[in-house]
């Protein structure tokens, strides 16, 4: 799966998506993006982070974020194309969708701190989060001019709202590639996105970087700031974090659905990750639901 440029035709987009399940592949675009999970649950992953998604999930996507949704995979299993059982709302907008002198007016400093802050994403939650909801579902009932002046409310109210809104990569650095490595990068991770369940070959992803493996190895620890070892590391301990939460399988099952090799070796990363055991791990997840 290779990170895909996407291009739109006008600043401002609303797209109310309706799949058996997302299927749009690791890919970036020069809009910011606003999206709204109506339907379904997986995991989205966003720049160098792998989160869990559910309905009601919201996010700010700044610009050349590489980005995707993924429906549980055991969901792909029992797809029914005539289903939905995937859904969202998904606003792209540039930042100077209203003109290129729009964000030095004085008036729209808010916004332009919310478009800086949103370069790493941004997850929106609480209160806020429900009145975005509300108001992102009302947009598609509205005429052009007050749908517009809608939006730069939601813009606005997310914007104030500092108490609901959570980094989504809260790394040292953050997410923040030069433009001349993108697209090698986000072929890395669109791979290891599709294989990191399975057996992932290093020699494999030193070809889609156009590299020896030697060479490839200190160019991706140069960039960002991990090894690759750790990245699909943090994919698998991530990856069995969910079947612990949401499964009773034994924890055989979890160590091999994850992408690891034996036990011994998936007892000793997930407690190097998570700071305890996955058995301990399950019992505190339990507990607190």
């Amino acid at each position: 799966m290779k990170a895909q440029r996407e291009h739109l035709t006008s600043g401002f987009q609303i797209k109310h998506v309706k799949q058996a399940r997302f299927d749009a592949p690791y890919h970036f675009h020069p809009e910011l993006e606003l999206t709204l999970i109506i339907a379904g649950e997986g995991k989205r992953f966003i720049g160098n982070q792998i989160t869990d998604f559910r309905p009601g999930d919201l996010v700010l996507l700044g610009e050349n974020l590489p980005h995707c949704w993924q429906n549980h995979r055991k969901d792909w299993l029992l797809e029914d194309p005539a289903l939905d059982g995937a859904q969202a709302l998904v606003i792209h907008f540039r930042k100077d969708f209203l003109g290129e002198e729009f964000l030095s007016n004085e008036a729209c400093t808010g916004l332009k701190n919310l478009f800086e802050k949103a370069k790493t994403g941004f997850s929106i939650v609480g209160p806020t989060q429900d009145k975005i909801a509300r108001d992102m579902l009302a947009l598609s009932e509205m005429a052009p001019f007050p749908r517009l002046l809608a939006f730069l409310q939601i813009l606005h109210t997310i914007g104030i709202s500092t108490a609901d809104v959570q980094a989504i990569d809260t790394t040292e650095g953050n997410y923040a590639i030069a433009e001349g490595d993108l697209e090698r990068i986000n072929r890395v991770y669109a791979y290891v996105i599709a294989n990191y369940t399975q057996e992932v070959h290093l020699d494999e992803v030193a070809h889609l970087a156009n590299m020896t493996e030697t060479a490839f190895c200190r160019y991706f620890k140069k960039v960002t700031n991990k090894t690759f070892v750790e990245l699909v590391t943090e994919f698998r301990v991530k990856h069995a974090c969910t079947l612990l939460r949401t499964t009773n399988k034994p924890m055989i099952e979890v160590c091999f659905e994850s992408g690891f090799g034996n036990i011994s070796h998936f007892n000793k990363q997930f407690k190097a990750w998570m700071k305890t055991p996955p058995l301990q791990y399950r019992k505190l997840v339990n507990e607190w639901h």
